[in-house]
């Protein structure tokens, strides 16, 4: 079962099972982990991507693209989920701990400076989990399915 869907159009088809097709840029695309790959323009905006083409779509051919069923979960974790875990443990690390050691600052501001710091390790941790996903083929978008309508 695929989720995120979205309809487009095919303009070429390679020789390496793959289609480039137009479309248009969704909310979806701000969450999607081959966003790196297609490198999609503002909300609302049209462009051209490469995707997978198992089913042998064809040039003209309107086309549904997706990703893999859970794909969104795991990369909706590392975007939201592993940078709050990080800055609620940062803050707990300088509230508690920290606070015992440097008392020349206020614990309660302690506490944030090392969420905040965490937090911005969990960007650097991202922004090598997001370069390794979009080279996994599981998490790049491919052709589901031929429209009819």
């Amino acid at each position: 079962m695929r989720d995120n869907r979205v309809v487009a159009r095919i303009v070429e088809v390679t020789d390496k099972g793959t289609a480039k097709v137009l479309t248009y840029r969704t909310k979806m695309c701000s969450h999607c982990p081959s966003k790196s790959v297609c490198k999609p323009p503002e909300e609302g905006k049209e462009f051209t991507v490469e995707v997978e083409n198992p089913i042998g779509a064809l040039k003209g051919d309107i086309v549904e693209i997706g990703l893999a069923h859970g794909v969104l979960f795991i990369a909706s974790f590392w975007a939201y989920l592993v940078p709050t875990i990080l800055f609620i443990i940062g803050v707990a690390i300088g509230f508690s701990l920290l606070s015992k050691f440097v008392l020349f600052i206020n614990r309660e501001f302690l506490g944030l400076i090392t969420g905040v710091i965490l937090l911005g390790v969990s960007l650097i941790i991202l922004k090598f989990v997001n370069n390794q996903l979009g080279r996994k083929k599981t998490f790049c978008p491919e052709i589901i399915g031929i429209v009819t309508e």
